[in-house]
């Protein structure tokens, strides 16, 4: 090897090194950032003997990458899902505390078993009307909170869907920006990172699946196979339905004009921030609501007699958003609570008059048809419907809640094995920072004896 020859060979190798010590400083400034990855340079020889990076990449696990991106999906969903129960369970109380619509079904029924003792006491009756009046309430801020309920699910469904386009248009730029860096030979390692990390921010909204492609282009779809991005980011749209009512029906989130949400959706979403919020909006809410629905319509039923009538509504489907106390026995609207112990008995107009009263003490036992729909038991007594209705959605909130905590467990698994497998070691990269400053010593040892040795040559010649 001539002097010229190898003074070129040390010359790369210390552009080389100059090179990878840069590389090795960007990853140690990236070290703890998830959306980064470890970036190295790729060595080839040269005709000559000598050495250059060919290109610069970054590691990568497409397999840990989908299943990170799959758990943050199903966290997304299971979490928002346990927020919005967490919210409702503390509008119904519990039953043991006296603040659920049960429990006060079951002071209602405690108050007339004691206006049938003293039938001729008012302050008895009055107890009644109150206990009556409460229950209503208590059935009317649940229809509320169901209603409003449903109005935040679906503000949020408008949110993810605009944070779904944004995120598609920011990731229209950074594919470009990658095809352009590969197809000129320049480090696309930077944007292949941005790339990953709006990847992994769109999957909270809904479920992702990526196809790479040649020249680092990558399409996107859903996790039930729609195009979500390929060339070019395809519309996601939702109208908004800002109030809602006992039975309005929510909008429904369109990909490309397809609907992926909703019971009409040919491919629906799988998981996902959106598919949580659907859930709540137009299955847990409606279900529950329907649950109070028929409590609200058998109470009218069940105390309806004439003017001694007790609930009075406007009729279904929103039988718990207009439930209230007759006015015809509520001494506070202009009535007599006598007229609800008497309904259409006692024409001699007795002060100690049990009958109606016990008659509806044992009304309370009685077995009673209730909507399919509602999921709960077909034909049970009233108390124990409402009981029943209580022990549903806790057992839903249970179910979010053990759902919840295990797929944040897997998440934190994934995100775990990606770090090590593509993130930045320290200890690795300052060892390898070693490993290069040794080899940039020995370069410049090495143009330092060619350097003598030249000037040895001048001397002699």
């Amino acid at each position: 090897m001539s002097l010229d020859v190898a003074a070129n060979v040390a010359r790369q190798a210390l552009i080389v090194a100059q090179q990878q010590i840069a590389l090795s400083g960007r990853n140690v400034a990236a070290a703890g950032d998830p959306t980064r990855s470890r970036t190295y340079a790729t060595l080839s020889t040269t005709i000559d003997g000598g050495v250059h990076v060919s290109s610069v990449r970054r590691a990568e696990d497409l397999a840990l990458f989908t299943r990170m991106i799959a758990a943050t999906s199903a966290s997304a969903e299971a979490d928002v899902v346990l927020a919005h129960l967490q919210v409702l369970e503390d509008t119904i109380g519990d039953p043991e505390d006296g603040t659920s619509i049960a429990s006060m079904i079951g002071d209602l029924e405690a108050a007339i078993a004691d206006y049938a003792n003293a039938p001729d006491d008012p302050l008895f009756g009055q107890t009644v009307i109150e206990e009556a009046r409460q229950l209503a309430e208590a059935l009317n801020n649940a229809a509320t909170e169901l209603n409003m309920l449903r109005e935040r699910a679906d503000q949020e469904m408008a949110d993810s869907v605009q944070e779904v386009n944004r995120l598609l248009e920011d990731f229209h730029a950074a594919n470009n920006a990658v095809k352009k860096a590969i197809s000129t030979g320049a480090d696309p390692t930077m944007d292949q990172d941005r790339r990953d990390a709006i990847i992994a921010e769109l999957s909270i909204y809904m479920g992702v699946s990526v196809l790479q492609r040649d020249g680092g282009d990558i399409a996107l779809f859903t996790d039930s196979g729609i195009t979500l991005y390929d060339k070019s980011p395809r519309e996601v749209a939702f109208v908004r339905t800002p109030v809602y009512t006992v039975d309005t029906q929510g909008g429904t989130v369109m990909i490309d004009g397809m609907p992926v949400t909703g019971p009409d959706a040919p491919m629906p979403l799988r998981s996902g921030l959106i598919v949580g919020q659907a859930t709540v909006r137009d299955t847990i809410a409606p279900t529950y609501r329907l649950q109070i629905d028929e409590i609200a319509r058998e109470l009218e039923t069940m105390f309806a007699d004439g003017t001694g009538t007790l609930f009075v509504t406007n009729g279904g489907p929103d039988y718990a958003g207009t439930i209230a106390v007759a006015a015809a026995v509520d001494p506070f609207q202009g009535g007599a609570v006598e007229n609800f112990r008497d309904g259409s008995g006692n024409p001699s107009g007795y002060a100690a008059y049990p009958d109606r009263l016990l008659a509806l003490g044992m009304a309370f036992e009685d077995i009673r048809p209730w909507d399919v729909d509602a999921e709960l038991s077909g034909a049970t007594t009233l108390r124990d419907f409402a009981t029943e209705s209580v022990g549903w959605l806790e057992k839903i909130r249970v179910t979010a809640y053990d759902k919840a905590t295990r797929e944040r467990s897997i998440l934190a698994g994934a995100s775990d094995a990606l770090s090590r497998s593509t993130g930045v070691n320290m200890d690795d990269e300052y060892a390898l920072q070693l490993a290069i400053e040794r080899n940039y010593a020995a370069s410049a040892r090495l143009i330092t004896l060619i350097d003598e040795m030249f000037d040895e040559l001048l001397r002699i010649f």
